[in-house]
C-alpha cells in the first residue's frame, strides 16, 4: 500500500477528533453532569461536596477556554494541562472513595476520569484550522 500525502493527513486527523471550539461546551455538559449526578444518586456527603467543587472547576475552565488567544482566557498549552490535571483529579478522588467504601461514587469519578482523559486526548489543542 502506497503512503503519500492524503493517507499521512487522514492519520493526523484522525487522533484528534474533537475541536478546540467544541470543547468548552463538552466541559460545561461534564461539569453540570457532576455538579447534579451525586444529588440524583442520593450519594453521601463527601460525593456531594466533591462533585459540586470539581464540577464547578469544569465549568470555569470550559468557561475560560472558549476563544483561544482571547483576553481573559487560558492559553492552549493551559488548557492541556488542566484538562489532563483535572482527568487525574477525577481518578484519584475514585480512588480514595473506592478506598471509602463507596462504590458507587467510585464508578461516577472513575467514569468522568475516563472521560476526561478520552476528551483530552482526541482534543486538537492548537489554534491553527483542519
Amino acid at each position: 500500500m502506497e503512503s503519500g500525502p492524503g493517507v499521512a493527513s487522514v492519520a493526523m486527523s484522525s487522533t484528534h477528533l474533537i475541536s478546540h471550539a467544541l470543547r468548552p461546551s463538552l466541559l460545561v455538559t461534564a461539569g453540570s453532569a457532576l455538579i447534579a449526578v451525586p444529588f440524583l444518586m442520593g450519594l453521601d456527603a463527601a460525593p456531594l461536596v466533591t462533585g459540586v467543587m470539581v464540577g464547578t472547576l469544569a465549568i470555569a475552565l470550559g468557561l475560560a477556554g472558549t476563544e483561544p488567544g482571547g483576553r481573559g482566557t487560558l492559553p492552549l498549552s493551559a488548557q492541556l494541562v488542566y484538562d489532563r490535571g483535572l482527568a487525574l483529579g477525577l481518578l484519584l478522588s475514585a480512588g480514595i472513595f473506592g478506598v471509602a467504601g463507596q462504590l458507587e461514587a467510585m464508578v461516577l469519578f472513575a467514569l468522568a476520569g475516563i472521560a476526561a482523559l478520552v476528551m483530552t486526548a482526541v482534543t486538537r489543542y492548537s489554534a491553527r484550522a483542519i
